[in-house]
């Protein structure tokens, strides 16, 4: 996708201009901050984040919320502020980015597991959901993880198509499930195809 602000607004016309983004624990998810600020700065929509607890281990809460001019949910399921945080965030939302997506986040999300917020929100949610995962090589190749990718997209989740990947444990691309942003929001527009067209 163009890195172009019409194109991407164009393309992925969101209601509200409201974009939420998932970080889950795999390595990826450091590149979230630059994310978070392309999607606020470039094309001029109000982004929020909710980690899962892995992720919470691997990227910066305050570089994020600089980024996204908000405050980070999960994986704390903060109910002090008087609102139920699942519900608010799925209502919220016009678009999800699961962004990247582990093995295990996916793989609870096609059994329908909502042990964490961030499952919760995206099991709530009537935005469209798009899926980054971020698998290495090695895990493609079970039964079990392609099952869980079909099954993501048979009910309705929309799976970013495969694409090369940085692998932390080799220090070098491979042939596994890289995320990207980009590739996340060409994912989107056709979501968004899809809908006009029905």
């Amino acid at each position: 996708m163009s890195s172009g602000t019409a194109t991407a607004r164009d393309l992925v016309p969101l209601p509200r201009g409201q974009v939420l983004m998932v970080g889950t624990g795999a390595f990826d998810v450091v590149k979230m901050p630059t994310w978070v600020m392309w999607l606020r700065v470039t094309c001029g929509w109000s982004v929020r984040v909710c980690l899962t607890a892995s992720a919470d281990l691997l990227v910066s809460r305050r570089a994020l919320a600089a980024a996204a001019q908000a405050p980070v949910s999960g994986p704390a399921w903060d109910t002090e502020q008087g609102r139920v945080p699942h519900q608010e965030l799925a209502e919220w939302a016009d678009l999800v980015l699961v962004l990247p997506a582990t093995v295990n986040f996916i793989g609870k999300c096609a059994a329908g597991i909502a042990d964490d917020l961030a499952l919760t929100m995206v099991m709530n949610t009537l935005a469209p959901v798009v899926i980054g995962p971020s698998i290495p090589a090695t895990a493609l190749r079970r039964p079990a993880v392609r099952r869980n990718l079909r099954t993501l997209a048979e009910d309705g989740f929309h799976v970013v198509p495969p694409g090369a990947g940085t692998s932390v444990h080799e220090g070098r691309s491979t042939d596994g499930w890289g995320s990207e942003l980009g590739s996340a929001l060409e994912c989107a527009a056709k979501a968004f195809a899809e809908v006009r067209e029905a």
